[in-house]
């Protein structure tokens, strides 16, 4: 007997069921020329036949068969040589776009995709924009020049920052993060503000600054640049419950010399108000504000305690140092020779069908995704590299 999914696929009369093999069955199919071709498809799915008639049978007009009846006989004619084709009737009524969705679509796609502003004026990309149903006949109006698409995102920009600002100012407490990198020869500082959303209780995100960082980085230039974001989006002492960043030590100084500036402020504000009597706060109080906002990167501090602790087990046991200096400056070569050489990386891909993994500082990770790369390889494929 045939598995039950072939039975009641509304396709099924197309084919003739011939045995069982394993967990397949095997099937001919009545539209193929060749009656000795067979057919193997799984008991539970008939994707490779419904493949089979996409691509072997696409000019055939399909007659699903009814629900509950045998299998009908197909109404097309394959002996006569003419080939029979649905087409597709779209109602231009209710396929016509507005033009201010084409262009809401094509800015989305150019933001999320970071492709360039030159795209909405490409001749090919203006080409599939003539074929979307569009309630205009201007082009212009349907997607301008590059200058004047560039000030339609730059107002579009401005009223999702106005929209993130409100909704920022509806939290009472937020975090934030940030991070410092290079790309292309340019530093970048990105923050991004984290908060639980009080109707829904899930964690939102939101990215608030992605600026170019000129000059090096000194603490005092980093809690500049972070003043002055904080400030745009009003985020005070009060509402910043925390701001996770790396361990980097520009990064730890800005914000301890932060917080000496304000302790310093508050003392001197008690100094001014105080009239000689004792006051008694809430010890509580005193815990939460002395509270460091400044959290370290869990797993920037955790790759940081790996690496000390692989290199003080390496300094004191003699066999286990050689062993590793000997394999990491192979594999060091390796890593060299295919960066700097095309033909190397080559036949690299070649032989082991696959690209290495260039460790770097920066990416915590990356030394161990590299070995484990190497590692994977069979030895034969080594030997042979």
């Amino acid at each position: 007997m045939a598995g039950g999914t072939f039975e009641r696929w509304v396709f099924s009369h197309y084919y003739q069921f011939i045995r069982e093999k394993e967990k397949n069955i095997i099937v001919k199919c009545n539209l193929c020329s060749s009656a000795e071709k067979e057919l193997s498809t799984s008991r539970n799915s008939t994707s490779n036949l419904k493949k089979h008639l996409d691509r072997c049978h696409a000019n055939t007009k399909l007659v699903e068969r009814s629900a509950g009846s045998e299998k009908r006989k197909h109404t097309e004619d394959v002996s006569a040589g003419t080939p029979k084709q649905h087409k597709l009737k779209f109602s231009r009524s209710s396929m016509t776009l507005e033009p201010r969705e084409v262009k809401r679509l094509v800015a989305e796609y150019v933001v999320e995709d970071m492709q360039s502003l030159s795209t909405v004026e490409s001749a090919a990309f203006r080409k599939l924009l003539s074929k979307i149903p569009v309630n205009t006949t201007n082009d212009k109006q349907l997607l301008p020049d590059r200058k004047t698409f560039a000030k339609e995102l730059d107002k579009e920009y401005a009223i999702m920052e106005k929209e993130l600002r409100k909704t920022i100012d509806a939290q009472d407490y937020v975090s934030t993060t940030a991070d410092i990198w290079s790309a292309n020869n340019k530093n970048v500082l990105g923050v991004t503000v984290h908060w639980i959303d009080a109707d829904t209780w899930k964690r939102k995100k939101a990215a608030i600054a992605c600026r170019r960082f000129r000059g090096r980085h000194t603490y005092d230039a980093i809690a500049t640049e972070l003043e002055d974001i904080f400030s745009q989006y009003g985020l005070t002492n009060d509402k910043v419950t925390a701001c996770v960043t790396d361990n980097g030590s520009n990064f730890v100084k800005a914000f301890k010399e932060h917080q000496q500036r304000q302790v310093e402020s508050d003392e001197e504000e008690d100094e001014v108000d105080g009239d000689g009597e004792a006051d008694f706060t809430d010890l509580h109080s005193v815990l939460a504000a002395a509270k460091d906002p400044h959290h370290r990167c869990a797993a920037h501090t955790l790759n940081l305690i790996a690496n000390n602790e692989v290199d003080k087990w390496l300094s004191s046991n003699v066999e286990s140092r050689a062993v590793y200096r000997s394999v990491t400056s192979k594999c060091s070569a390796l890593w060299t020779k295919a960066s700097r050489s095309t033909v190397a990386s080559e036949f690299l891909e070649e032989v082991s069908g696959r690209k290495l993994i260039v460790p770097t500082v920066t990416r915590w990770n990356s030394y161990f995704d590299a070995y484990s790369r190497i590692t994977e390889m069979l030895l034969t494929d080594i030997n042979n590299i």
